[in-house]
């Protein structure tokens, strides 16, 4: 199965919400903005009434043809009153109306011409009086221009049936054009002032929207480019160190432990170039090891093979007067090569075996009685005395009685090796811990080699194999527990053993 790379796993999911983006972006902005439009379109003809009204009322409270003075009222827009006449939907006629008209009505115009100047946003008036000729705008040319509209207010008018309180409708006019009207009846029965109408262009609206949209469109779009640039050129600031560090693992891999100088401004980049140094530098330490190691074993098992060898081929050709004596060198030379083979089979099963090991309760002084009691022969061999300070003979280890005797053992053999008169075995109990130490009064450690005591084949003054004290180590790790060494006050080496006391 092939896998996705990094720059495909961000790159393009984000390039899919992006592209998105102005589509989604230009289409919520238009809706939000044909709603805000409308609405402020509304609020306009809204608040022109409330301009108006007062002043129909105010204007016409006085009208001299009319006996009766009535509250001002206002129709559906297109709303005729029932019982009047309807009016004729001939072409609006303006030529001499507005010389005929009374004072009242033209202070009515007057005002309502002071009022159009000021602010009302897009909200504009046509006025009719009772004949249905247009009386407002004043200007014979704006009425002139207006007449198809007029003509489409006329009808909508003649339309009406019932008369209700004055809201915004729309209208379309003949000519394909949308409005908001608002229609407003002149509060007297026959003044020369009979409709109002005041309205607002809504095709003005959807083409500001429109144009609105497209801008936001395209910024979107510049704006998504833009983060496209950025994101592609911070995933190739990713990708390309990445690439390096592969590289450089690579040539790891093949053998080559040299570090990785340059560094990264990223921080989980240079976290892992310094992990990666770290592995490196591990590597090339456990590489000198095995290879001496490699070298060590292969000259440990030589001496004792050229021995039995040499021996061998001079009781073949009869060299020795007493063969015996080649015999019992062979035979000892074969010990020895045994004991090492021996040995490093335990280490390779130590390192290598399954890393867990059941570990059981061990009552501890059991298991060190046994270990001194099958290294007295050794002691003897080399007039050491081996004593075992008393201690609370309860104490129990959570171990494994086979690996704790195997470290013991190797202990106890380098400490009757290098002492000069005696051994000491000592417990203790510190917190959890329940710490067995062997010390000799020996020459103790040199500086030299304390830091590597516990290498495989490395061998210090005196030492047999150099593995050992490797095993030791492996076993108490096995076990959960520590091994350390370190040279006492009088001068000798002691080696400790910390296991997790129950």
């Amino acid at each position: 199965m092939k896998k996705q790379t990094i720059f495909c796993h961000i790159l393009l999911p984000t390039m899919i919400v992006l592209l998105l983006l102005p589509p989604l972006s230009c289409l919520i902005f238009r809706h939000a903005a044909e709603k805000y439009a409308y609405a402020e379109a509304v609020h306009d003809l809204e608040l022109l009434q409330q301009n108006i009204l007062p002043l129909m009322q105010n204007s016409f409270s006085n009208d001299s043809d009319t006996d009766d003075v009535k509250t001002p009222h206002v129709t559906r827009p297109g709303s005729v009153r029932p019982g009047t006449r309807s009016p004729d939907i001939s072409r609006p006629k303006t030529d001499g109306t507005i010389a005929n008209l009374s004072e009242s009505v033209r202070n009515f115009l007057f005002q309502i011409n002071s009022l159009m100047r000021t602010p009302n946003g897009n909200a504009k008036l046509i006025i009719f009086e009772s004949r249905m000729h247009v009386i407002y705008p004043r200007d014979e040319q704006e009425r002139e221009a207006l007449t198809p509209l007029a003509l489409d207010f006329i009808k909508y008018i003649q339309g009406a049936e019932n008369t209700v309180a004055a809201n915004v409708t729309e209208l379309e006019s003949s000519d394909g054009q949308s409005y908001l009207i608002n229609i407003y009846e002149a509060p007297m029965e026959f003044t020369q002032v009979k409709y109002v109408v005041a309205y607002s262009a809504v095709s003005e609206i959807g083409s500001w929207v429109r144009d609105a949209s497209i801008l936001v469109l395209i910024i979107s779009s510049v704006f998504v480019l833009l983060i496209f640039v950025v994101l592609w050129l911070a995933i190739r600031s990713i990708t390309h160190p990445l690439h390096k560090l592969c590289r450089e693992a690579d040539q790891i891999g093949s053998g080559s432990f040299s570090e990785i100088e340059s560094s990264f401004q990223l921080k989980e980049l240079e976290d892992l170039r310094l992990a990666m140094n770290q592995m490196s530098g591990q590597l090339r330490h456990s590489d000198e090891v095995q290879r001496d190691f490699f070298q060590n074993v292969s000259h440990e098992l030589r001496n004792p093979l050229m021995s039995i060898s040499g021996y061998a081929q001079g009781i073949e050709q009869e060299r020795f007067s007493s063969p015996k004596d080649a015999a019992h060198t062979i035979l000892t030379e074969s010990g020895r090569l045994t004991r090492l083979v021996n040995s490093l089979l335990t280490l390779s099963r130590m390192e290598s075996g399954p890393n867990s090991t059941t570990l059981n309760s061990v009552l501890i002084i059991d298991t060190i009685e046994e270990c001194l009691d099958r290294m007295n022969g050794l002691a003897l061999k080399h007039g050491i005395a081996v004593s075992l300070i008393s201690f609370d003979e309860t104490l129990r280890v959570c171990g494994d009685e086979e690996l704790i005797c195997k470290v013991l053992e190797n202990l106890l053999t380098n400490a009757i090796r290098y002492a000069k008169t005696t051994v000491t075995v000592s417990v203790t109990s510190e917190q959890k811990l329940l710490c067995i130490s062997v010390a000799d009064d020996g020459e103790g450690i040199s500086e030299t080699d304390l830091p590597h005591i516990f290498e495989r084949c490395y061998k210090g003054k005196g030492g047999n194999f150099g593995i050992g004290l490797a095993i030791a180590r492996s076993a108490a790790q096995k076990m959960g527990g520590s091994l350390s060494a370190a040279n006492t006050a009088s001068g000798g080496a002691v080696f400790t053993l910390c296991l997790k006391r129950l």
